[in-house]
C-alpha cells in the first residue's frame, strides 16, 4: 500500500475509534441518567425537576449561543422553527418520560427508553416510506415484540407483588419513544444547516420557560406557593445532585459526546450504542435503588437485542453489496 493510502487508512481508523470513545461516554452519561433522577422524584414533581435541570444547563450554555448567534441567518424564522420543534422533542417528550419514571421503576423506564431507535425506524418506514428487507422486518418485529413485553409487564408482575411497575408509567415512556422518533425525523429535515450545539443551547431555554409554566400550573398559578415548593425541594440533596448531573452530564457532556461520536461514523451504527445502555443502568439500578431484574425483562431485552442485531447485520450487508455493485466512473 502506498504511504499516502496507509496514512489515510490510519487516520480513518483512528477517527472511527475516537467516535466510539465519544459514544461510550454518551452511553455512560445517558445510561445512568434515570437511575440518578429517580430518587429526586420522591421529593419533587417531574416538571419542577426539569425546570431545575434546564435552568442550570441554560446558564452553562450561554457561551455556545454567544458564539453561534452572529453566524445564524434569518434569526427570527430560525428561532420560531427551533421553538416549535423543541416543544415536541424536548417539552412533550421529557414530560412523558419523567411522568412515566415517576410512576414506574428506573429499570423499566430505561429498558423501554432504550428502544427509541426502533421507533425511529418504524416511524421512518411509515412516514418516509423507507424500504426494509425480509430480515430487517423480522429483526424489527422481534425488537418491537420485546418492547411490547416490557410495556405490559405490570399486568402480571404487579399481580405477583414483586415489582413496583406501572402500566400507565410504561405507556408514558412508550409515548416519549414515539414523540422522540417524530422529532428526530423533523429535526433531520429542518436542522441540517444549523449548528447542533446552538440548537441544543436554545432548547435549554425553551425547557426553562415551558417547564416553569407547567410547574407553576401544578400549584394553581400561585407564585408564592411555587417559590416555597422550590425552597423545600432544594433542601433535599437528591434533587440538587440529580439536577446538576442531568444539566452537566445528561445535557451538555452527554449530548456533545453523541454529536461528536456521530460525526465519524454512520448514523445507523451510532444508534446501536443506545442498546449498550443496559450495561450501565441495570447494575446501577440494582446497586443504588435496590431494583431487581425479572426473567421477563431479560427475555424482552434478549428479543430486542437479537432483533436489532439481525436487522443491523442485514442492513449493513445490503449497503455493502450496493457499494460493491456500484459501477466505477
Amino acid at each position: 500500500m502506498p504511504a499516502k493510502s496507509l496514512s489515510a487508512s490510519k487516520h480513518i481508523h483512528q477517527s472511527r475509534w475516537v467516535s466510539y470513545g465519544y459514544l461510550i461516554i454518551n452511553t455512560i452519561c445517558w445510561g445512568a441518567a434515570l437511575v440518578v433522577v429517580k430518587p429526586a422524584l420522591n421529593y419533587t414533581t417531574p416538571f419542577r425537576f426539569l425546570f431545575y435541570r434546564f435552568l442550570i444547563a441554560g446558564i452553562l450554555s450561554i457561551g455556545f449561543i454567544w458564539h453561534y448567534w452572529p453566524k445564524i441567518s434569518q434569526k427570527l424564522k430560525t428561532l420560531k422553527i427551533i421553538a416549535l420543534l423543541e416543544l415536541i422533542g424536548l417539552t412533550l417528550t421529557l414530560a412523558l418520560l419523567y411522568s412515566g419514571l415517576n410512576q414506574t421503576s428506573a429499570t423499566e423506564a430505561n429498558l423501554i427508553g432504550t428502544t427509541t431507535p426502533l421507533f425511529i425506524v418504524l416511524i421512518g418506514i411509515w412516514w418516509l416510506k423507507e424500504k426494509q428487507t425480509k430480515h430487517e422486518w423480522i429483526g424489527t418485529g422481534l425488537a418491537f415484540l420485546g418492547t411490547v413485553l416490557l410495556s405490559i409487564l405490570p399486568l402480571w408482575e404487579n399481580g405477583a407483588g414483586t415489582q413496583s411497575f406501572s402500566l400507565t408509567g410504561n405507556l408514558l415512556v412508550v409515548g416519549q419513544n414515539i414523540t422522540t422518533a417524530i422529532y428526530f425525523i423533523l429535526a433531520k429535515k429542518y436542522y441540517h444547516r444549523l449548528p447542533t450545539l446552538f440548537v441544543a443551547s436554545i432548547s435549554f431555554w425553551i425547557g426553562i420557560g415551558s417547564f416553569w409554566l407547567l410547574s407553576l400550573q401544578e400549584v394553581g398559578w400561585q407564585n408564592s406557593t411555587w417559590i416555597q415548593a422550590v425552597i423545600t425541594d432544594w433542601s433535599q440533596p437528591s434533587i440538587w445532585i440529580a439536577s446538576f448531573y442531568m444539566a452537566i452530564f445528561g445535557s451538555i457532556i452527554g449530548l456533545t459526546a453523541y454529536i461528536q461520536g456521530q460525526a465519524g461514523i454512520e448514523a445507523s451504527e451510532a444508534s446501536v450504542f443506545w442498546y449498550l445502555q443496559p450495561l450501565v443502568y441495570l447494575p446501577l439500578g440494582m446497586i443504588l435503588l435496590g431494583e431487581k431484574i425479572s426473567i421477563w425483562q431479560i427475555l424482552a431485552l434478549s428479543l430486542i437485542l437479537g432483533g436489532v442485531i439481525l436487522a443491523e447485520y442485514h442492513k449493513r450487508r445490503r449497503r455493502h453489496l450496493l457499494v460493491k455493485k456500484k459501477p466505477r466512473l
